[in-house]
């Protein structure tokens, strides 16, 4: 299994955290040609700072602890290739990003760049830079994207955090394929310096961890207040020291259970898991009542937005680049290009009354409950751009029918969790979602918390 934070701190003081970290990169490496989790391995950087740990000059709570780092994101000294061949000739980075600088801070190693489609624009897990990642459950199914070397490196028991985005569906839709906790914070709590356009941001930074600990100890690690992210600037402080299973009893805790926004259908798996869930809460002593989404399917909102961000950072070049990217981010510039001003303050506008409704949602509940995608994770080579099925019946857009409950509360910007929710019968990986209110990560990870000491999920042995 993978070190826990008690064994990698009694390695640490025995000063052999160089030992680990070489023992942890070489089975990354060994597990490369099977899962193909990394876009690049460092190391010369690992090696470097595991190096220093020993000797005393770095230190603090992830002292030693191994981390993924999503490549769409600037670790200093290493190139960011984003999952294309555009940037495949990418210079190295010149300074970390401030959550990376961050995790630095506290004594993380940073092991490698994790795998991501490409530009971070399709929930599969695979890109024309890398290839395919592959489910460590199950090699054909999805891993899930775009965070896909995220949550194929922690389930795997590669490393004990990976960083990852979330703009549609990115780090907990990987992580509920992979069977393990994706949190995607609330908006700003941990702040993103590289979004060219800040103030109406939707894309956020989250973490991928195999338990409740370990995601307190990176939501520590990174959050707070940074100059170069307007809605950082406002984040109140955050107490993990509070983040328990005690303190996440959900006896009298209100859940509001939304089975479905907008979307067609819901498979029977995911039904049954969803109200299995649901019924563990009652049994924990929590009343969970059943509310409908009364406003559109927020998935066509979400995709005028990001559709315009494509199209701002490859539209001019559209033309040239076509034949080296990959259809589906094609057909989403295109698109992009095609938006008036008038369609993009009316998405902009609808955001807003997104944001609003899910507000009135919480005046009656403490939390929200909902599947993370529809169905069971799809098939690994399932193209981007192909309808999905549900039950054998054909159901319409991946994106929109699939995980709508997801590039929800990218655009409400509330804090939202996957979770584990067991194994299917052919034993796939099932998750539930879990939501709460603005800047409430600490009500939410406990009440994960209780709910990991109640029903603890099975996780893989690392690979060796």
């Amino acid at each position: 299994m993978a070190l826990t934070r008690t064994q990698m701190n009694d390695r640490a003081k025995a000063g052999s955290i160089e030992e680990t970290i070489a023992d942890t990169l070489d089975r990354c490496e060994r597990s490369q040609s099977e899962l193909n989790a990394f876009a690049r391995i460092d190391r010369d950087g690992a090696l470097a700072t595991a190096r220093k740990l020993d000797a005393g000059e770095q230190s603090g709570k992830l002292a030693g602890i191994p981390i993924s780092v999503k490549d769409i994101l600037n670790v200093g000294g290493l190139p960011t290739h984003w999952g294309s061949r555009l940037m495949q000739d990418a210079a190295p980075a010149a300074a970390d990003t401030v959550a990376v600088a961050r995790l630095r801070a506290a004594g993380a190693v940073i092991i490698g760049k994790s795998t991501t489609t490409e530009f971070a624009h399709t929930m599969m897990g695979s890109s024309p830079h890398t290839g395919l990642t592959v489910n460590p459950w199950n090699a054909d199914i999805t891993c899930g994207g775009s965070s896909c070397g995220g949550g194929v490196s922690v389930a795997a028991g590669l490393v004990r955090m990976a960083l990852t985005t979330d703009a549609g569906a990115s780090t907990r839709l990987p992580a509920a394929c992979t069977g393990v906790l994706g949190l995607k914070p609330t908006l700003g709590r941990i702040p993103h310096d590289l979004v060219p356009e800040g103030f109406a941001n939707f894309i956020h930074l989250g973490a991928i961890t195999r338990n409740v600990a370990d995601m307190a100890l990176a939501l520590e690690a990174m959050a707070g207040p940074a100059s170069s992210d307007p809605h950082s600037l406002a984040v109140p402080p955050i107490d993990t020291s509070r983040i328990n299973a005690q303190a996440g009893n959900l006896a009298g805790k209100r859940i509001g259970l939304l089975m479905q926004v907008g979307n067609a259908r819901i498979s029977r798996t995911m039904t049954d898991t969803i109200r299995r869930v649901a019924k563990s809460f009652e049994d924990f002593g929590a009343s969970v009542a059943e509310i409908d989404w009364t406003i559109d399917n927020p998935e066509p909102t979400w995709r005028i937005l990001q559709q315009s961000n494509w199209a701002a950072r490859l539209g001019k070049t559209i033309d040239e680049v076509e034949s080296k990217i990959e259809p589906s981010l094609t057909e989403g510039v295109r698109i992009g290009l095609s938006y008036s001003g008038q369609d993009l303050q009316g998405a902009l506008n609808r955001r807003t009354a997104i944001f609003r409704h899910v507000q009135k949602l919480f005046e009656g509940f403490d939390f929200l409950l909902t599947p993370v995608m529809s169905r069971e994770p799809l098939d690994a080579l399932h193209k981007p751009l192909d309808p999905i099925s549900i039950d054998g019946e054909v159901v319409g857009d991946m994106r929109r029918e699939w995980t709508p409950y997801l590039n929800l509360f990218d655009l409400s910007g509330h804090p939202a969790i996957s979770v584990p929710a067991g194994l299917s019968d052919s034993g796939v990986p099932l998750a539930f979602q879990l939501v709460a209110p603005w800047y409430a990560e600490e009500r939410l990870l406990s009440a994960v918390a209780f709910y990991e000491q109640q029903h603890p999920w099975p996780l893989l042995d690392a690979r060796s």
